[in-house]
């Protein structure tokens, strides 16, 4: 079964903002240090690099996880919250913070 173009487009637009988001800790990293305590800890045992491509392989599987799940609805619903929550907790701070 095709998903629907809906929920492609959320798919996209998720994967798109997790690129995002790894891209911009990495830079915010380097200006402003770590503020996650789990990131930091990962920084510290593993480097910036590895730590921030392993989460980012997580989020983005869970996201593929989660289009998969089978109930389109429940899925559009999930992407959607997935897709706002990383806007706002990610994208729309790093944004600002970045742009100082």
């Amino acid at each position: 079964m095709q998903p629907q173009p809906a929920i492609v487009l959320l798919i996209i637009l998720n994967l798109a903002l997790q690129m995002f988001d790894g891209v911009a800790t990495y830079v915010g990293w380097q200006r402003f240090g770590e503020a996650n305590p789990l990131l930091r800890a990962g920084f510290d045992a593993w480097g910036a690099g590895v730590t921030l491509v392993m989460a980012k392989i997580i989020a983005i599987a869970l996201i593929l996880v989660l289009a998969r799940a089978g109930r389109p609805a429940l899925v559009g619903v999930g992407l959607s919250l997935t897709l706002v929550a990383y806007a706002a907790l990610s994208l729309v701070p790093w944004a600002f913070r970045l742009a100082q």
